[in-house]
């Protein structure tokens, strides 16, 4: 079993280094109208699936022949859980790439937005990298900290929205909805960044991050 549960954690900590390898690439294909760039992250996404194809085949071989009891059982039923939101990390990705090939060959964002939608994509990507660290060392205190981490995220949707919401936005409704897709797609990557902790933490330790005494 404990041969079991190092590898569903390396492979877990390789999806979501994965992940973030697809948004590094999607953000520089979104900030420089990259189509060919955008191609290549929509056709890296089936690593993804099939690395979450594996997870939860080695969890069901852990569950029908292991017998996995308590912490053993915590984390297999927890890496399954893990490998959905780092797929659904892939998926996003995914989106903003095809944004980019939608909108080709016109930019799909103002150049006012780009230096905030590039802070945006530094941060998702830290986010996820940490995520992978976690999920591969099972680091409970490294885990921790990304409910801190995701703040900055936060600041940077929420002053998106404010521009967005500026009487005087001049590039109109479509480029408007563009906008805010992508900036909510940033987000919701950072946040199941974030449950991929969460979910280390609980499996690890059987406590949710806020109960841990650190």
């Amino acid at each position: 079993m404990p041969e079991q549960l190092a590898e569903l954690s390396t492979l877990l900590g390789r999806m979501c280094a994965d992940a973030a390898g697809a948004l590094h690439r999607a953000t520089a294909a979104l900030l420089e109208s990259r189509e060919r760039l955008a191609a290549q992250v929509v056709a890296g996404d089936e690593g993804i699936d099939a690395l979450r194809a594996r997870v939860e085949e080695l969890a069901a071989e852990a569950l029908l022949f292991h017998s996995p009891v308590a912490g053993d059982l915590r984390a297999v039923v927890a890496a399954i859980r893990t490998a959905d939101d780092i797929e659904r990390m892939g998926d996003l990705a995914l989106h903003v790439a095809e944004v980019v090939r939608m909108r080709h060959p016109q930019p799909a964002l103002p150049a006012e937005v780009r230096p905030a939608f590039g802070e945006m994509g530094k941060v998702a990507v830290r986010l996820a990298l940490k995520a992978a660290e976690v999920a591969r060392t099972r680091n409970v205190i490294m885990a921790a900290e990304l409910d801190t981490d995701d703040d900055a995220m936060d600041v940077l949707h929420r002053e998106m929205m404010e521009v967005l919401m500026d009487e005087h936005w001049p590039h109109g409704v479509r480029t408007a909805v563009d906008v805010t897709l992508l900036a909510r797609y940033y987000e919701r990557f950072a946040d199941h960044a974030v449950v991929v902790a969460r979910e280390t933490v609980y499996a690890v330790t059987g406590q949710e991050p806020d109960a841990l005494p650190i």
